[in-house]
């Protein structure tokens, strides 16, 4: 009996030790994210003493309230943050320096480059890859059958696509070659920048810190763009549009070639399954292909504690492996990482790979002024879209883009 006794106080104190000894994280994600992160969550703390516990934020407020929280000195243990804010955060000194933790990983050049890309600064990385996306095309193969086009090839540069949307639009009775999301800076830098990334040019100079704004691969693709629009190829909603009709319009069957991101595939063939469609990645104006590597990234707030930064690496660890990477797949529609193809689309639909194939070429704007430049309503690259494919002066819509843009890089870029 004495020996019993002995046996389970020391079980007690173990158990107490244990308990102790177990370290919670906060972890703040947007509301767009919150379901499939707090899933996460929700796993890792069954199974470990250590708990992960998750606040969500909603999109609009996460940046300026993780901003105030930071300058306040009362900020979470962690984020998961729109990709495109990580520069801006890790130039501020506002993250944790996890290089070593990220190239000491076996799948470290699994993860999505442009998510590592965006959080590197200064040659280091603050960030890894936690829902991310792509932007792609989706066509409907009914309408390219009536218009006399081959439904299983894909337009294969943006000009095909010009030409198809037309002969599209000759079927009449309402009918459009195509609709993208022309008011909403956004959407645009989701489904217009690829474009340009396709034909290896850009906006903005690989450090984000100069306009490279007028290429002749964003000539050619406004072109296009101008082309469609005169011939009435265009959904005339598109113009003013913000992106909440975009997929009604596309599952109306009354458009041809949607410009759309990797959610496509599943909430098409689950809201709207007779919808025929297919998809394919951004072409440029003659060729290549590219997209916008969109989503989330999840990054330590800069002073972690060394244990809270441990169970927080171990929690990405976690989410990493294949089991939590097909949870995401099926709850967000791509995982993490890029190596894991069969694991993760076995039981989903096959036009997922299109996306998630495109994700190792996909590209992010580098940039410390994200909001101003690319999302604002007012801001320059919502008006040279408008200005160029709407209005009637390209050249002088061009020259002062690529004036606002220097301006503002020239008072936001870090010293």
């Amino acid at each position: 009996m004495f020996k019993l006794k002995l046996t389970l106080s020391a079980l007690s104190l173990l158990a107490s030790a244990t308990l102790a000894n177990a370290t919670d994280i906060t972890l703040w994600v947007r509301t767009s994210s919150g379901a499939v992160l707090q899933g996460l969550a929700d796993k890792y703390n069954a199974s470990h003493s250590d708990k992960i516990n998750v606040t969500q934020i909603t999109a609009e407020q996460m940046v300026p309230k993780l901003g105030a929280a930071i300058a306040g000195g009362a900020a979470p243990d962690s984020a998961v943050l729109d990709l495109i804010y990580l520069p801006t955060f890790a130039a501020a000194d506002g993250l944790e320096d996890i290089t070593d933790f990220v190239k000491g990983l076996p799948y470290s050049q699994a993860m999505s480059p442009s998510h590592i890309r965006l959080a590197t600064y200064d040659g280091k990385i603050y960030g890894v890859p936690a829902l991310p996306d792509a932007s792609i095309i989706a066509y409907n193969t009914d309408l390219f059958k009536k218009a006399g086009l081959d439904p299983n090839k894909a337009p294969a540069s943006l000009e095909e696509i010009a030409t198809d949307a037309k002969k599209i639009t000759a079927l009449g009775n309402e009918t459009y070659g195509f609709y993208f999301v022309a008011n909403s800076g956004s959407w645009l830098i989701y489904d217009f920048l690829p474009h340009l990334w396709a034909a290896n040019a850009d906006v903005l100079s690989d450090d984000g810190r100069a306009a490279t704004v007028d290429t002749p691969a964003l000539r050619e693709t406004i072109a296009a763009y101008r082309d469609m629009w005169k011939a009435g190829a265009i959904h005339p909603t598109s113009r003013s549009g913000n992106g909440n009709n975009a997929v009604e319009a596309f599952a109306s069957g009354k458009v041809g070639i949607l410009m759309t991101g990797s959610y496509i595939v599943n909430l098409l063939t689950s809201k709207y399954p007779d919808v025929k469609f297919n998809v394919a990645p951004i072409p440029g104006p003659k060729g290549g292909e590219s997209s916008f590597a969109g989503g989330d990234t999840l990054a330590l707030i800069k002073g972690i504690s060394p244990e809270k930064k441990k169970v927080a690496l171990d929690f990405v660890n976690f989410y990493m492996q294949p089991e939590q990477q097909v949870y995401i797949t099926q709850e967000s529609g791509m995982p993490s990482r890029t190596d894991l193809a069969a694991e993760a689309y076995a039981k989903f639909d096959k036009r997922n790979l299109v996306a998630y194939d495109i994700l190792a070429k996909a590209r992010t704007p580098y940039t410390f002024s994200s909001d101003e430049l690319f999302v604002s309503r007012t801001g320059p690259f919502l008006n040279l879209i408008q200005g160029t494919i709407f209005g009637d002066d390209v050249d002088a819509t061009i020259a002062k883009t690529q004036a606002d843009f220097t301006r503002i890089l020239k008072r936001t870029n870090p010293n």
